[in-house]
């Protein structure tokens, strides 16, 4: 299962360089030496600082989606969810990372993103709330490039 631990968000005055141009992930232009603006990671991944919350991940049934553990969600609670969304929820008092699965006939089902993982039905008297949708996640790639296989 997929757990987080939640954080309020701070607001950061940091702001950091922005490449003029797009970065390719293939052979780079000699002529994109320089950089346009600035940006602050606020202005990308917040909406609503006042709803917002950092989580860090815990286990590894998010893996099929990109999702490890000690990544970080940014969870924005003013959002509405909807189906299909990556949610943090609340199941017996446990927070938890989800894929949202809404369903007429088979109701409410939050899924993992790993075979290994079952859904799990939410029904009617499971202790349940939906706590908020994940909008980004930051991860550390320096680190996890270590793990990959080529």
């Amino acid at each position: 299962m997929a757990n987080i631990q939640v954080y309020k968000f701070k607001k950061s005055d940091t702001e950091l360089p922005l490449f003029l141009s797009k970065i390719q992930a293939g052979f780079p232009s000699p002529a994109d030496d320089y950089l346009e603006e600035c940006l602050s990671l606020d202005d990308v991944c917040i909406a609503n600082a006042a709803s917002t919350f950092l989580g860090r991940v815990t286990g590894h049934s998010l893996k099929d989606v990109c999702i490890y553990e000690g990544d970080i969600a940014v969870i924005d609670k003013s959002l509405t969810p909807e189906h299909r969304d990556l949610i943090v929820c609340a199941i017996d008092g446990e927070f938890n990372a989800k894929i949202l699965h809404v369903d007429k006939l088979q109701g409410i089902r939050l899924l993992s993103a790993n075979p290994e993982y079952s859904p799990i039905v939410i029904q009617e008297l499971t202790d349940f709330r939906i706590w908020g949708v994940i909008t980004f996640v930051i991860q550390d790639i320096k680190n996890r490039s270590r793990d990959w296989d080529y």
